[in-house]
C-alpha cells in the first residue's frame, strides 16, 4: 500500500522525491503510485492515500514546502465558484510546478470552460483547449509569478467582540453568521472557563474563535471535512491571535478529548455517515460536555442518538434551532 503523508504534516522527501505528477483534487482517472494529491476534502485524502505516494490537505499545501513536479493536473471542483481560480493558480505556480512544467486544468462543460480560460488569461496564463468526452482540458505552463489574493470577508459580532472573518469558496455561511451558529455561540459563551474547546465541523472558525476571544477558553482544536474551511479557520485564528490545531477528518474523536465540545451538526450527510458522526460526538460527551446545534425540526432525531448512548440531554431552544446540551447522566 502506498504511503500517505498525513494532512497535518509536511511531505517527507523520501515519499515525494520521485513524484511525476501533482493532482489538485481527486482525478476521475486512475491514480499512479508516483503521483501526489492535494486534496480538497477528507474523502479525497482517504481515497488518494490508498494509492498515491503523497496526499496532503489543501490547508497544509498552501503553507508547507512541497517537491516540485514536471506535471500538474488541476481538477476544478464544481461547487466552489470561480473565486477559487486565483488560489489554484498561485498554488500551481508557487508550490507544485517546476519551471516549464505542463499544467492541465480539467473543466466540465457546466463550469463554463471559456470563462475559466478567460479568467486564467487575466492571471497570466496562455492555455490551449482540447476536449475528451464531457471534459475540457486547458493546457499551458505557469505564468512567471502569481499572487495569492485575500478571500472575501465580512464583519461579525462574536459575543462582546467585533471582528473581521474570512469566508469564501463556498464555505457555509459566507456573508453572515447563520442563526444556528449564532445560537450555539451564545450558549457556549455562558459556560465556565476552560483550557481548550473542540469545534467539530469548525468551518471558518467563528464559534471556536468567538469562545477564545471572549475568554471562555484559551485555545481550540477543530476538525472539518473541507480543507478550504480549515485554511480559512487557520487564517482567521491567526489574525486574532487564537491558538488553534486542526485536522481534516470526518471523525469527531480524531482530536483530543476536551471538557467542552461544540458542533453545528452536518444534517446533509447520509444515514450511515450520520450514525458514525453522532457516535463520535457521543464519545466526546462521555469525556466532557457537548453543545450541538440542529434545526428544531430535526431535534428528536439527533437527540435520540445521544440519549441512546446513555447521555443526559438538556435543550436550549432558539427561534428555529435548538442546542442539545449532552453529558454523562448524573447518578
Amino acid at each position: 500500500m502506498a504511503r500517505m503523508v498525513p494532512a497535518e504534516s509536511p511531505a517527507s522527501d523520501d515519499v515525494t522525491a520521485q513524484l511525476t505528477c501533482w493532482h489538485v483534487g481527486l482525478p476521475a482517472s486512475e491514480l499512479q503510485h508516483d503521483h501526489g494529491v492535494v486534496a480538497f476534502t477528507a474523502a479525497e485524502i482517504e481515497s488518494a492515500g490508498k494509492i498515491a505516494a503523497s496526499t496532503i490537505s489543501v490547508h497544509d499545501a498552501v503553507k508547507l514546502p512541497l517537491p516540485l513536479s514536471d506535471r500538474v493536473e488541476i481538477h476544478l471542483p464544481g461547487f466552489r465558484g470561480k473565486s477559487l481560480l486565483p488560489v489554484l493558480s498561485w498554488l500551481a505556480t508557487t508550490r507544485l510546478a517546476k519551471p516549464g512544467a505542463e499544467v492541465i486544468w480539467q473543466v466540465s462543460k457546466q463550469q463554463g470552460p471559456d470563462s475559466v480560460r478567460r479568467l486564467l488569461g487575466e492571471l497570466g496564463w496562455t492555455l490551449k483547449r482540447d476536449r475528451q468526452g464531457r471534459v475540457i482540458f486547458l493546457r499551458g505552463v505557469c505564468p512567471p509569478s502569481a499572487t495569492l489574493p485575500p478571500p472575501q470577508s465580512f464583519a461579525a459580532v462574536l459575543g462582546k467582540k467585533r471582528i473581521e472573518l474570512l469566508a469564501d469558496y463556498g464555505i457555509f455561511s459566507p456573508k453572515r453568521i447563520d442563526d444556528g451558529t449564532s445560537l450555539l455561540l451564545d450558549i457556549a459563551l455562558q459556560q465556565p472557563p476552560i483550557e481548550t474547546v473542540a469545534d467539530i465541523g469548525i468551518g471558518y472558525g467563528a464559534v471556536a474563535i468567538g469562545i477564545v476571544l471572549n475568554r471562555v477558553a484559551t485555545g481550540t482544536v477543530g476538525t472539518d471535512v473541507d480543507g478550504l474551511a480549515l485554511w480559512l479557520a487557520e487564517q482567521n485564528a491567526r489574525a486574532h491571535s487564537v491558538p488553534i490545531r486542526l485536522a481534516c477528518t470526518p471523525d469527531p474523536a480524531a482530536v483530543e478529548f476536551t471538557s467542552l465540545t461544540v458542533c453545528n451538526v452536518p444534517t446533509h450527510i447520509d444515514r450511515q455517515q450520520s450514525v458514525r458522526f453522532m457516535a463520535g460526538l457521543a464519545e466526546r460527551a462521555r469525556h466532557g460536555r457537548l453543545l450541538a446545534v440542529v434545526h428544531t425540526s430535526l431535534e428528536a432525531r439527533y437527540a435520540q442518538h445521544l440519549t441512546a448512548a446513555g447521555l443526559h440531554v438538556h435543550r436550549h431552544p432558539g427561534t428555529a434551532h435548538v442546542v442539545l446540551d449532552a453529558n454523562v447522566r448524573q447518578r
